[in-house]
């Protein structure tokens, strides 16, 4: 016993006196980037946007309407606050506001206010189904609260709960919502993909006499608008055969949109695989007609100003996007599989509305709306940052497809963005697309590292690429002109299968450059280098470095899987000045993780989850920026620290700020320490919260320091319940201790009934 107190006091001693370094990444809007003109990119820091869907909602419930937009690509949500004032909207990116929207991945999402509260509601397509989110929020909310209320089905012309079933509106295409009868309440129009009909999805609540929530649909109409395409710009009018049956080539994005204030619906449909937005007009009105039918189209909407004509499959969203009180129309392209050609930059079409929101007049202003204030690039970015020119700060590179619309990913490239700042305030400005001309080797899935490969003391360049080999440059040039020779390629026959992602470091610390390679399978492979200072030589000791891979499980698909892919990518560095070495990753997931080692023989990998810190949810975690991430670090600010540079799939990056408070280990001991509760306990069970979800061995002693209990709690779960059923009352100590064989100590009282 006298043993076990004193082991206590030199524990708490000994944590007393020593310190720790607590490193923290949190998501910064610094430091500053520059396009080509010289101009601020006021939202360079956000990833950039591909296939975006605007949507208009008072996020922070302070009576304005602010932005959200979902990437398909990712499915990423951007909140952004609307600062402006009357007139005049000033956007600004506010990520604690993602937390508020439900995860959509590649689905679609729209905003629309179906109970009639003056709330918008959420309606999605997430995980291949379609729900209906509740917006509940309430005047002294801090922003905007969504509660699912339904995955929403369809009662085919009967009451419900007969006949129903769900609703036919798949993840790919966009459906639209509104009062398209005029009672009152919203209804919902769908592609149907398997069969290729158009759907009217009526809500019933008007006509059963029931309130607006929940919302009862039935299948009212297999052909709304008695029309069939015929081309992807050409309209069959009157053309549907018993209004049972729509012939349809693709996909659909469809709009409904009373455009000339005659009370009936009109359309505004884009076709999967179509260039152009399709406007048909109702005649309902016009003909006293009993259904809703189109009477009149225009194959290139709008006639009069520049016509859509984005690459394929064009999605409109219709939201007062300049402040004035009008509704305008923001075009974007809705594909994102790259077997077609996609605009991944300036992509969004603004038509302004010249009109009003009763009679609108909408024309085209320009096709980079938005988007022209984001750093983006296309997609697949890998970053590295190196100091190329020799002023002793850090310059940043990028590796891009360079937009899919213009090379068809088959020429990636470098851009370079010099630093013009000082190694304590940089200033990124954008000075070449096509960086010492890599795009003429024709090499996809980019990604570089610098070293020093024959001894010349002038970094050499490395390239991983889709064939999962890698290409060799040599510095030609100068320490402040870098320069390079036609490339060697499947360099020493290294090859990792797919998607290789290298980084030269000299892992084990013996003046010679090692090579740490990712690749398309979501593993790491370490080579030793036992070649030279001139003549390397890389000897693959290890192909799943750390023991684990970059993957997931995936619930957007059906069923939900575990990806047999992850395309890892990462840096090894020391982040924390600790001396020891520090593995921060990313892969397909679109996480950013950070495994702890002491030295390149450790055969497991442990993950710090404490290091990064998610503004989104107020917690430390593993950070998503979407898919297929890469980090590449560096101390850009001149702090002594690494920051993160984190590139993603959508073309653009982000930042990450790197911080290091000084502990101490007494305060890291009450911080890590397992806590017990009730206590003293009353009953027959001991709870035990591990504060994290790490492995732990429990010992329970009495005061003669005998041992009466032993639990081993798994990995997996942060609450442990130890059984005191066997156990009399009194006093105990509880040692724990976890995984690294840190030992915790405490006092228990068991006092039965």
């Amino acid at each position: 016993m006298h043993k076990i107190l004193l082991s206590i006091c030199f524990l708490f001693n000994l944590f007393s006196h020593a310190q720790k370094r607590e490193l923290t990444y949190k998501v910064s809007n610094l430091p500053i980037f520059l396009n080509e003109a010289g101009d601020t990119l006021s939202k360079a820091l956000l990833g950039g946007i591909n296939q975006p869907q605007f949507q208009s909602v008072d996020i922070n419930n302070d009576g304005k309407k602010d932005l959200i937009i979902h990437d398909r690509t990712g499915g990423m949500m951007l909140p952004f606050i609307n600062s402006g004032k009357a007139g005049i909207t000033n956007y600004v990116y506010s990520p604690k506001y993602v937390s508020a929207f439900p995860k959509i991945n590649t689905g679609w999402m729209l905003l629309k206010d179906y109970d009639n509260d003056g709330k918008e509601d959420l309606w999605a397509n997430i995980n291949f189904v379609t729900v209906l989110f509740k917006n509940v929020t309430e005047p002294n909310d801090k922003r905007v609260k969504f509660i699912q209320i339904a995955e929403l089905k369809a009662h085919n012309f009967y009451p419900p709960p007969f006949d129903s079933s769900n609703f036919s509106c798949d993840f790919f295409n966009m459906p639209t919502v509104g009062d398209v009868d005029g009672d009152g309440d919203i209804d919902l129009f769908s592609y149907q993909a398997n069969v290729g009909q158009l759907l009217l999805y009526r809500n019933m609540t008007k006509d059963f006499n029931l309130p607006l929530h929940p919302p009862v649909f039935d299948l009212a109409d297999f052909c709304w608008g008695d029309f069939i395409d015929t081309t992807f710009d050409g309209i069959s009018l009157l053309g549907c055969p018993y209004k049972i049956y729509r012939k349809h080539n693709g996909g659909s994005t469809l709009l409904w949109l009373d455009n000339d204030n005659d009370g009936d619906m009109d359309l505004l449909m884009g076709n999967a695989g179509g260039k152009n937005m399709i406007f048909l007009k109702n005649g309902k009105k016009d003909l006293n007609l009993l259904y809703d039918s189109m009477i009149s189209y225009i194959g290139h909407w709008p006639d009069n100003s520049t016509s859509v004509q984005l690459k394929t499959f064009p999605a409109a969203f219709m939201l007062d996007a300049d402040g004035d009180g009008n509704n305008d129309i923001l075009v974007a392209p809705n594909q994102y599989d790259n077997s077609y050609f996609i605009e991944q930059t300036e992509q969004v079409w603004f038509y302004k509305n010249y009109g009003s929101n009763t009679f609108p007049l909408f024309k085209f202003e320009k096709q980079n709306f938005f988007s022209d204030e984001f750093l983006d690039h296309g997609a697949y970015t890998a970053p590295i940052l190196q100091d190329i020119d020799g002023d002793s700060d850090l310059d940043l590179i990028l590796a891009s497809n360079g937009d899919n619309a213009k090379t068809g990913d088959k020429t990636d490239r470098l851009i370079l963005y010099r630093n013009i700042g000082t190694p304590k305030r940089p200033v990124y400005k954008l000075e070449n697309k096509d960086l010492w001309g890599l795009s003429v080797d024709s090499l996809t899935s980019l990604a570089i590292t610098f070293g020093d490969l024959n001894g010349d003391n002038r970094m050499d360049l490395l390239a991983g690429n889709s064939d999962g080999n890698l290409y060799f440059y040599k510095n030609i040039g100068t320490n402040t002109s870098w320069a390079f020779a036609t490339p060697t390629k499947n360099y020493l026959n290294i090859n990792v299968g797919e998607n290789s992602s290298p980084q030269l470091i000299d892992i084990d610390k013996n003046g010679l450059m090692d090579l740490v390679v990712g690749q398309w399978d979501g593993n790491f492979n370490y080579y030793k280098n036992t070649g030279n200072t001139g003549s390397p030589a890389f000897t693959l000791l290890d192909d799943t470095l750390g023991n684990f891979k970059v993957n997931e499980m995936r619930f957007d698909r059906n069923p939900p899987q575990l990806d047999y892919f992850g395309n890892a990518a990462g840096e090894i560095a020391d982040l924390d000045g600790d001396g020891k070495w520090d593995m921060i990753f990313g892969g397909e997931e679109g996480k950013i993780r950070v495994m702890k080692f002491g030295d390149i023989n450790q055969k497991v990998f442990l993950e710090d989850t404490s290091v990064l810190f998610d503004s989104a949810y107020n917690r430390y975690t593993t950070m998503d920026f979407g898919a297929r991430t890469r980090p590449a670090t560096g101390d850009i600010d001149g702090d002594g620290i690494r920051d993160v540079i984190v590139g993603n799939t959508r073309g653009g990056i982000h930042f990450l700020k790197g911080t290091v408070k000084i502990l101490s280990t007494n305060d890291i001991y009450k911080r890590n320490e397992p806590v017990a509760y009730p206590n003293p306990v009353n009953g027959s069970i001991l709870n035990i919260n591990k504060q994290s979800d790490e492995g732990f061995n429990f010992y329970l002693y009495d005061l003669t320091g005998k041992l009466v209990i032993k639990d081993i709690s798994e990995a997996g779960t942060s609450v442990h319940q130890m059984s005191l059923l066997n156990i009399s009352n009194g006093i105990y100590l509880l040692q724990s201790i976890d995984h690294s064989g840190n030992s915790y100590n405490s006092r228990v009282s068991v006092l039965k009934k």
